[in-house]
């Protein structure tokens, strides 16, 4: 009864990692059992951190209006656990120096060779702590949200194939046909994501950008399967900058600059493919704009 349910949901319970069952097997033969728990309670501090943000203006008067955010986040998760070798340091240089390095490359080119849209470039806090930095700033814009009408995220946990860039997203807005052309250049082939298991379009800064309707793929280094080439350095000591092809992130770097040049300057605005479930959130966000 709902008594019942309310005394067990009362009941101070822990859980015990029992590897082998021999944890179960000592208890399970025991008459009586003696033991002690003790429990740290957590530490807080407050930490301050600061989102980075610039922008390049547009050089059409009418086009300038609309806003390409080019983000990425600049946060890692620090010093954790150590591996085999005793390190203790995870230096996040695929998650995320190289988005960090993606969106910086796209500011350079930008900044001398600017597009028809004005573009945004937001390096975000927080990412490894649950998307605070991109969810503060969807909700604290320093531009009305109806003028930013596309946001190229790029995050990555790494690669396992050199002749890809995945787009987390890519057939969900109408600027695929940019992004897949911007990458044959360069020898390299524009992707989906080929692990939707990973639910990784919900996992990064585009989607709080998407949430508010805003058409937000992530662009990625090349992955075939979330598998361990991939996971061997996420998140993880190994993750050093002397682990990383640079050939291959030149490339990388190139097509993600020639893809923002591509929907910067189209004339058709980017918005979200037809039956996609952030569909009628930009239709509500970019009322005058959609039909």
């Amino acid at each position: 009864n709902n008594d019942e349910d309310s005394e067990r949901s009362e009941l101070c319970h822990i859980w015990l990692l029992d590897t082998n069952g021999s944890l179960a097997n000592n208890l399970s033969a025991a008459t009586s059992i003696n033991t002690s728990l003790e429990i740290s309670a957590p530490q807080q501090e407050t930490i301050y951190t600061q989102n980075i943000i610039g922008v390049v203006e547009g050089s059409d008067p009418r086009l300038k209006e609309e806003y390409i955010i080019y983000s990425a986040h600049y946060d890692h998760v620090g010093i954790g656990t150590a591996d085999e070798t005793g390190d203790v340091i995870y230096n996040g240089a695929r998650d995320n120096a190289v988005g960090t390095t993606t969106v910086l490359s796209m500011a350079e080119h930008l900044s001398k060779y600017p597009t028809k849209r004005s573009a945004l470039f937001i390096l975000f806090t927080g990412e490894e702590k649950g998307l605070i930095g991109s969810r503060y700033y969807v909700e604290n814009p320093v531009i009305p949200l109806n003028q930013m009408v596309f946001c190229f995220n790029s995050d990555n946990a790494g690669y396992n194939d050199t002749n890809l860039a995945t787009i987390v997203g890519l057939p969900r807005t109408t600027a695929a046909k940019h992004i897949t052309a911007a990458a044959k250049p360069f020898g390299i082939t524009a992707v989906d994501d080929p692990a939707p298991e990973q639910g990784l379009f919900d996992r990064s800064d585009n989607v709080a950008f998407a949430r508010a309707g805003i058409p937000a793929p992530t662009y990625s280094l090349g992955f075939t399967a979330f598998n361990g080439d991939v996971t061997k350095y996420y998140h993880r000591p190994g993750d050093e900058a002397d682990t990383l092809d640079y050939d291959y992130l030149l490339k990388f770097f190139r097509s993600y600059v020639l893809a923002g040049r591509y929907i910067g300057d189209a004339d058709e605005t980017p918005f979200w493919t037809e039956g996609d479930k952030y569909f009628e959130a930009g239709k509500s966000l970019y009322k005058s704009k959609q039909p």
